[in-house]
C-alpha cells in the first residue's frame, strides 16, 4: 500500500540519519483510508503537560505495540505512562504523564499498519539480519500543535535532546498558518548535522534516536485571526531487556 521508492539504506548507516521527501513515498490504493486516517488528528485529546496555554495547544495520543515483523501483527498493549529521564527532558522529565491511547479508528487503519511496516524496513538497514525477524515493541506518538494568531510557540519546549529510542521515525502530516518550525538533527555535542523544514505530508526524518539529538525551532503563527497548526506522528522501535532497549 505504501512504499519509500527511494534507497536510502546507505545514508542511514553512515550518517545515522536521512530525511525523506513526502514525494519519495507512493501509496497505491487505499486513498479514502488516507483521508481518514488524517481526519485523526482533530479528534486528540489535550496534553496537559505541554504549557504554553498563553500561545497556543498540543494534542497527543500515544501507546505501545508488540510486532511481528513478518506477519505485520500488530497487539496493542495496556495502556502506560509516558517517562523519561530529568537528563534527557529537562521540561517535564522524571514525570509519568498519561497521555490518551491510540484508539480502535487509528490502531485499525492500513496507513497505521503500512507505516509500521514500512519504518521497520528502514530500519534492518541498520541491524544484523538475525533481528529482522524476532518480534519488537513499537511506540507511536500522534502529535497536533494548534498556534493562536500571532504567537510563537516552541514546538519542542526541552530544547535539544534525545528520547532514548533505538530508532524513530517523525512523519510530517500537514500544517496551516505556520512560519519557521526547522526540524534540527545533532550529534551528542549537540553539533547540526542535518535540518529540514517540514512541508508537505510525509516529509520524514529517519535517526537513531540513542546515538543522536533532535529540536524543532520555534513557530510563528502569521495570521492575525486564524488558528495555525501543526502535526506528525513518530513512530520507533526498541526490544526490552536487550543492547536495543530505550535508554534512560
Amino acid at each position: 500500500m505504501l512504499t519509500l521508492n527511494r534507497n536510502i539504506e546507505t545514508a542511514l548507516r553512515q550518517n545515522k540519519t536521512v530525511n525523506v521527501m513526502g514525494s519519495d513515498y507512493a501509496l497505491t490504493g487505499g486513498f479514502k483510508e488516507f483521508v481518514e486516517f488524517s481526519k485523526s488528528w482533530e479528534t486528540m485529546g489535550v496534553d496537559r503537560y505541554y504549557g504554553q496555554a498563553d500561545k497556543g495547544t498540543r494534542y497527543r495520543r500515544y501507546s505501545d505495540f508488540d510486532f511481528n515483523p513478518v506477519t505485520g501483527e500488530l497487539n496493542q498493549l495496556s495502556h502506560r505512562a509516558y517517562e523519561q529521564s530529568e537528563a534527557h527532558n529537562a521540561y517535564v522529565g522524571g514525570m509519568a504523564r498519561h497521555f490518551d491511547d491510540i484508539g480502535a479508528d487509528v490502531f485499525n487503519s492500513p496507513i497505521l499498519r503500512a507505516l509500521i511496516r514500512l519504518d521497520f524496513d528502514v530500519y534492518k538497514a541498520v541491524l544484523p539480519e538475525e533481528l529482522h525477524t524476532v518480534n519488537w515493541q513499537c511506540q507511536v506518538h500522534q502529535i497536533r500543535i494548534e498556534i493562536k494568531p500571532g504567537a510563537q510557540i516552541e514546538i519542542t519546549p526541552e530544547g535539544i535532546h534525545c528520547d532514548g529510542y533505538p530508532f524513530s521515525g517523525v512523519h510530517f502530516w500537514g500544517r496551516h498558518n505556520v512560519e519557521g518550525a526547522t526540524s534540527k538533527i545533532y550529534d551528542k555535542q549537540s553539533n547540526v548535522i542535518d535540518s529540514g523544514t517540514y512541508l508537505n505530508i510525509l516529509d520524514t526524518t529517519y535517526f537513531l534516536d540513542r546515538e543522536l539529538q533532535h529540536y524543532v525551532t520555534p513557530a510563528i503563527n502569521p495570521s492575525n485571526s486564524e488558528m495555525g497548526y501543526r502535526q506528525i506522528i513518530a513512530i520507533s522501535f526498541s526490544r526490552p531487556g536487550s543492547e536495543h532497549d530505550i535508554i534512560d
